[in-house]
């Protein structure tokens, strides 16, 4: 009796919490493949590729077939967060996936936020890791393994520039890369 008393009020005070709009939901836009654009609230679930969509109270979730763009803003890390549809390999074919847009210009910086797989002994929840790709002009996309000479192959006419940046932020001594900023930098020559 206890027990369904105390499951009935978590039942209550989780249903009178609202609806959709909780942690992870932000307001945003939506570009769908037709190129209608829906404004509402959003929550992206990166480990399934799926996009929760709320628009005067319907709730709808949106696959990668059907979305062609979507932002939003995110207070937590005071910034627009800008995410695209962009066919990628998976499994030896060609499957559309949401790519976050880094940097933007003549080499695109993506990211995909990669959940930690977490063994049984962790209880906390760590913070997802992003893995990179990048686009180059002809609009193919590949994961950049951190390796300078997949840029050198890209921005062959400036690899001399690209050298100069590697050397001034001493890029071999940093425990953590600084690939957005090489990105930007990249682009901007």
């Amino acid at each position: 009796m206890k027990f369904s008393l105390a499951f009935l009020f978590l039942l209550a005070v989780s249903a009178a919490s609202g609806g959709p709009v909780s942690d992870g939901w932000h307001s945003g836009k939506v570009e769908l493949q037709t190129g209608e654009w829906l404004t509402g609230e959003l929550h992206f679930k990166p480990e399934l590729g799926l996009l929760e969509f709320s628009m005067d109270g319907v709730l709808s979730t949106l696959s990668a077939q059907k979305v062609a763009s979507f932002y939003y803003f995110e207070p937590e890390s005071n910034r627009v967060r800008n995410f695209i549809v962009e066919q990628s390999e998976e499994s030896g074919r060609l499957v559309p996936s949401f790519f976050e847009v880094l940097v933007d210009g003549r080499i695109r910086l993506l990211g995909k936020e990669q959940p930690q797989r977490l063994s049984w002994h962790h209880s906390a929840k760590e913070p997802a890791r992003m893995t990179y790709f990048f686009q180059t002009p002809d609009g193919a996309i590949e994961k950049y393994r951190g390796r300078l000479h997949q840029i050198y192959a890209v921005l062959t006419d400036r690899r001399d520039e690209v050298s100069f940046f590697v050397r001034r932020i001493n890029w071999y001594q940093l425990e953590e890369k600084p690939v957005v900023e090489l990105f930007r930098y990249c682009n901007a020559l």
